[in-house]
């Protein structure tokens, strides 16, 4: 049975733009080419954006973090916490496993994880912290779906066009094309996501419970107010 071909790396995604652009496929990474050193940086840069630009499934993980051998210089809170090095973005944080109040300062968390502010005297040991984050980690797109990699070679063909042909016009285009996709991978990506359920403010029901002449929105059962 014939499938398409899946995963790429990332020599096969750099000779898959050559190939539409019209220009000579690398042999190797790292060969010395003028394409290599065109489009390996322009791979880097993309891959960096995108894996930044949504939560996207196998970029995403939870880890537990360890108090810094330093109190926060903000008193309001009572723990400092060292951010992972490949943290690219960080979602979210739980304080022994719970939602909490965070920020972060001088390169690092912090957090109210013994109770404070202000911090305790004598110090308590800190509650577990664990955050949820995208890492690089992780980035691989070999993990990613097609329409990310999709995303990724055009980013990469706008840079062949930049960097080689020196043609900047077509070079925005495959840029702004890039962007159109990758929006359609979040959609793409999302739905593969659990539904939530349909939100309906108070204030919108109050006025269908004043106005029965309100319109009335469906819920994902077409019923009212997704009851």
């Amino acid at each position: 049975m014939a499938a398409f071909e899946w995963p790429l790396g990332k020599l096969e995604l750099i000779n898959s733009a050559l190939a539409q652009t019209g220009d000579n496929l690398v042999n190797a990474a790292d060969d010395g080419s003028v394409e290599w050193t065109v489009c390996s940086p322009a791979y880097e840069r993309a891959l960096a954006v995108v894996t930044e630009a949504h939560p996207w499934s196998w970029v995403t993980t939870f880890r537990t973090l360890q108090p810094a051998g330093n109190a926060p210089a903000d008193v309001r809170y009572d723990t400092a916490y060292n951010l992972p090095p490949d943290l690219v973005h960080l979602i979210l944080v739980r304080l022994n496993d719970r939602k909490c109040i965070w920020d972060i300062q001088d390169g690092q968390m912090i957090v109210n994880a013994q109770g404070g502010p202000p911090p305790p005297n004598p110090p308590t040991t800190p509650y577990p912290v664990t955050i949820k984050g995208i890492f690089s980690t992780k980035s691989d797109p070999a993990n990613g779906t097609p329409t990310v990699v999709l995303a990724l070679e055009r980013f990469v063909m706008a840079g062949i066009y930049r960097g080689i042909k020196k043609d900047n016009a077509e070079a925005g285009k495959m840029f702004a094309e890039a962007l159109q996709i990758l929006e359609a991978a979040k959609s793409r990506h999302d739905m593969q996501k659990p539904k939530r359920a349909l939100f309906i403010s108070r204030t919108r029901r109050a006025r269908y419970t004043r106005r029965p002449d309100w319109p009335i929105p469906s819920g994902g059962d077409n019923g009212p107010w997704g009851l």
